[in-house]
């Protein structure tokens, strides 16, 4: 099967280190150890050396790249901000994009488009469209709904009328969870084309990783009780009260430490929190890293967190969960949406009430003095990952989709050419 992958997001570079740049390699390429031929269409650069993935066209969009800079340099000096500069690139994208994939394709066409649902991305659908093919949509989540509750977009109305018509002509959207189903069916979306296919993890990237014991002593932290944390420092992530939970743990063990990996918006208050609660050196912020270097760092912690807090129409599959259990070990995570569907609380990870800093104590300290307990859930919440949740196990689901749909559009074309 020969698949177009789309990804209309400048935010989202296939070569990044973020959970979207993380999904879409990882979904490519499952799809290409599955036997698709997979070609990507993305504005940014990616996703690089080795991976099984033939980009469809050069990295960047001349009329997007030099209409942004125009405008944006003339609205900032007059304090009208860069929003709208942001806004026209994936608009200027489809416009550019479209007539070149299309030449791009002439001489081996795809059986179908699969796009990541973008801000303002029209593309996919136009394609599928010209190409006579199915289009299919992955939903991470609705994202008009995630701008007007943490963003400003200037064209909203704009957005949201793209999104309605991308959902509504799509020939099946996968969610990757019950929870985006539902959101998805209560806006009149049909529940027929809505599947629920989770994210997973890369076992074998993890496996690589070297003992625990080297993890540590790589780090400065040998000998030490760790409780870590990875991704991306944004406010529903929870990172705070898990510095808050750690202040605790501190109390009764100066020997443990805190091992935060990554960046974002809330470093700063969170570095600040730390010095607050006299952490010192028991806090260690390693900044962002390449995913190449997560598997050392998750293998260096004894207990990897999942504090997100308590916020409204949560329905994310986090990426960081089912890495953490990849990598061995053992999870503490919020009770909220899917998370209480992928860790069985007691059984391969605990499980803790959301923005609850004393309660997230209690399961650390009780994890910090019962080794046996935090090695048999680390060792299911890995068997978990493995018999479930890997990225092949999401792209055989994902062709379960598919294939239908393909042979489906063949069959149709074969009885019109034989009746026409």
């Amino acid at each position: 099967m020969r698949l177009l992958y789309v990804c209309n997001d400048f935010g989202i570079p296939p070569d990044g280190t973020k959970g979207p740049s993380i999904h879409l390699r990882s979904i490519t390429a499952a799809l290409a150890a599955a036997g698709c031929e997979v070609r990507l269409l993305s504005p940014k650069a990616g996703p690089g050396p080795g991976h099984p993935v033939v980009r469809l066209l050069p990295p960047g969009c001349p009329p997007a790249d030099e209409s942004a800079r125009l405008l944006r340099d003339y609205m900032t000096p007059r304090g009208l901000g860069d929003a709208l500069a942001r806004e026209i690139r994936p608009l200027l994208y489809n416009a550019w994009a479209l007539d070149e994939a299309r030449r791009a394709l002439a001489d081996r066409p795809v059986d179908v488009v699969l796009e990541r649902l973008s801000l303002f991305s029209h593309l996919g659908l136009d394609l599928a469209e010209a190409l006579d093919v199915p289009l299919v949509v992955e939903v991470n989540a609705i994202l008009t709904d995630e701008a007007r509750r943490y963003r400003a977009l200037q064209r909203i109305e704009l957005a949201e009328t793209i999104e309605r018509r991308v959902l509504e002509r799509a020939a099946a959207l996968l969610v990757v969870s019950r929870q985006l189903a539902d959101q998805l069916a209560q806006r009149g979306v049909e529940r027929d084309k809505i599947v629920v296919i989770p994210n997973g993890a890369d076992v074998e990237h993890f496996d690589a990783a070297p003992p625990p014991d080297a993890c540590r002593a790589a780090l400065g932290l040998a000998g030490r009780f760790v409780v870590g944390f990875v991704g991306s420092l944004k406010v529903w992530h929870g990172a705070d009260v898990l510095v808050e939970a750690f202040a605790k743990l501190h109390a009764v063990d100066s020997a443990a430490r805190l091992l935060i990996v990554g960046a974002g918006p809330q470093e700063p208050s969170l570095r600040t929190q730390a010095a607050e609660l006299s952490l010192g050196e028991s806090a260690v912020f390693t900044g962002a890293v390449s995913h190449e270097q997560v598997p050392a760092m998750v293998r260096a912690m004894d207990v990897a967190v999942a504090p997100y807090v308590s916020i409204e129409g949560f329905c994310f599959s986090p990426i960081k969960l089912f890495e953490y259990m990849a990598a061995g070990a053992c999870v503490v995570a919020s009770r909220i949406g899917q998370i209480d569907e992928v860790v069985e609380h007691a059984r391969n990870g605990l499980l803790c009430s959301p923005g609850n800093a004393t309660h997230l104590f209690g399961a650390l300290d009780l994890l910090r003095t019962s080794p046996n307990l935090r090695r048999r859930l680390a060792e299911c919440g890995r068997e978990t990952v493995r018999t479930k949740f890997t990225w092949a196990h999401t792209a055989r689901r994902v062709l379960d989709v598919i294939g239908p749909l393909v042979a489906a559009r063949a069959a149709a074309s074969s009885f019109q050419a034989a009746t026409s």
